[in-house]
């Protein structure tokens, strides 16, 4: 590997890394929902998006509204031969050759979530793909 490349890569890495550690910006929550209505899938803002050449990383913060249980799903486009979807209870580790087209997959995850407090989840990382869309709603018993 080429000396010039190798740093690049490095300092890239290095680069990534300090912006996981800097604070995620703060996001209001929703409006409140009217009394007597249950409260539907919660619109997501990526919060960070770092683009490096070795992989794609996917930072995601979603709010709540109230404490309770919460089913997360989400798509997600394979773009590295391993990726990995952590911060949720039920983490996703995916390995893959790429398909007959060699186009990226899009495939889907689920996790339920136990939330004692309303406000930001903890950050939702994809690693190696893109998030295409996520959504957070409660989980109702009969």
């Amino acid at each position: 590997m080429d000396r010039r490349v190798f740093l690049k890569l490095t300092g890239l890495l290095a680069a990534a890394s300090a912006f996981e550690a800097l604070p995620v910006s703060a996001a209001g929550l929703p409006a409140a929902a009217p009394s007597g209505s249950v409260h539907a899938t919660t619109a997501v803002q990526p919060v960070r998006d770092l683009v490096g050449a070795v992989s794609r990383t996917t930072v995601t913060r979603l709010a709540v509204r109230e404490p309770g249980e919460y089913r997360i799903t989400g798509l997600v486009r394979l773009e590295a031969p391993t990726v990995e979807v952590t911060g949720i209870s039920n983490s996703q580790h995916i390995s893959w050759a790429g398909g007959p087209t060699g186009e990226p997959m899009v495939v889907s995850f689920t996790s339920f979530e136990r939330y004692d407090r309303a406000g930001m989840t903890p950050e939702i990382v994809v690693q190696g793909g893109q998030l295409e869309s996520i959504s957070i709603v409660p989980v109702e018993y009969p």
